[in-house]
């Protein structure tokens, strides 16, 4: 019950997010020197909303720098802990067209009916994103994006195997109160293959929905409710699990060129294929952790 009203809720959000919205909603945005070919004055950062993202993109002939490091804990029997770390590269190709390419390891130490576990992972990824709608044109932000990623995993129990990944991603976001309240939705479906030969199949899909609240210049705090089901399929069959999270995140603008932030999400609901338990924590973390350090250019 829980799981299905955070659900109504999130898709509520997102119906307010995506109706339509008077021009006069703009008035008093700052002048500037030179107008974004794509990007928008007055939008909220990406990063302002915690692990869901907004729909802006690096501006024509413009860069970024980011440092993710993330970790998450919680299993169903015993203990788990996972680092992980991405430096992800971006930039304005075209116009409303940016590329990102990312590298990208972790480590994970798992204690599971007292054996003890240990695996690693490192990676490459390529990401490309296309802003379709602009709030300054038409009211809200809209992007689509497309990522792959080749993954190599060394696991003590099965040894070492390959993955490979394929998402699709449509990001909205909406000005709710100019220079105060800010809203995003992110929808995601994630193909993945593992080895070794014949490669297993399975898929990771997420509806998430998110506010953030300028507190002061430059400072965001934010909430969010994410919904993720895994699939032992490519598509949206052969349900495994799925779970909801929910949690806080802040934003720090630091400098002109330089931000931090920091999201929590925990799982607050959720179920697992075969077992009357009120979370799944086969398929997902109980906590998730990031910190996101980025740098424009």
């Amino acid at each position: 019950m829980a799981s299905r009203l955070l659900t109504f809720g999130a898709f509520g959000l997102a119906a307010m997010l995506l109706a339509p919205r008077a021009a006069d909603a703009f008035e008093g945005r700052p002048a500037a020197d030179k107008t974004p070919v794509c990007d928008d004055l007055d939008d909220a950062p990406t990063d302002a909303f915690g692990f869901t993202d907004g729909s802006g993109i690096s501006d024509l002939g413009h860069g970024s720098l980011g440092l993710t490091l993330g970790g998450n804990a919680g299993v169903r029997e015993g203990r788990s802990l996972n680092r992980n770390g991405t430096l992800q590269g971006s930039y304005g190709l075209m116009p409303c067209f940016e590329i990102s390419a990312s590298v990208f390891g972790g480590t994970t130490r798992s204690t599971i009916a007292r054996e003890r576990l240990k695996d690693r992972s490192h990676g490459v990824g390529l990401e490309a994103k296309y802003r379709l709608l602009s709030h300054r044109d038409h009211g809200v932000g809209l992007a689509i994006g497309l990522e792959g990623g080749f993954e190599r995993n060394d696991d003590r129990a099965t040894g070492p195997f390959s993955s490979y990944n394929t998402a699709f991603k449509l990001l909205a976001d909406r000005i709710i109160v100019p220079g105060t309240l800010y809203g995003a939705v992110n929808l995601s479906h994630n193909l993945i293959w593992n080895g070794p030969e014949p490669y297993r199949r399975s898929s990771t899909s997420a509806f998430g929905a998110a506010l953030a609240w300028q507190v002061r210049d430059g400072v965001y705090l934010s909430g969010e409710v994410r919904h993720l089901r895994q699939q032992n399929s490519l598509g949206l069959g052969s349900h495994a699990g799925h779970a909801t999270f929910v949690g806080p995140g802040i934003y720090w603008q630091a400098t002109e060129a330089l931000a931090v932030s920091v999201a929590w999400n925990v799982q607050v609901a959720g179920h697992e294929r075969g077992r009357d338990r009120p979370l799944d924590l086969m398929n997902f973390s109980r906590h998730l952790v990031q910190l996101d350090i980025g740098w424009t250019f």
